[in-house]
């Protein structure tokens, strides 16, 4: 799966999750957008749908979309190659 693909998936799971038709910017800062509650949310949404688990180290590191897409597909690599 593309970065590109996984971009589209997690802005399809934010839209149906947050209930919103608003997109989120690839660098804009998520806690301007999101509250904690929402956060959390898609947090779960996006482990759930990649069958994948944040580690608490991405929770600092995610601080936009495009580091979430880069946090997944470094998830989904590594879980690859167990």
């Amino acid at each position: 799966m593309t970065a590109e693909q996984i971009r589209a998936e997690i802005e399809a799971l934010a839209r149906k999750e947050l209930r919103t038709d608003a997109t989120l910017p690839g660098d804009a800062l998520l806690a301007e957008h999101l509250d904690s509650i929402r956060r959390l949310s898609l947090v779960v949404a996006i482990e759930d749908h990649f069958e994948i688990c944040f580690e608490p180290e991405d929770d600092e590191a995610a601080q936009t979309l495009d580091d979430v897409v880069r946090i997944v597909t470094a998830r989904m690599e590594a879980a690859d190659h167990d």
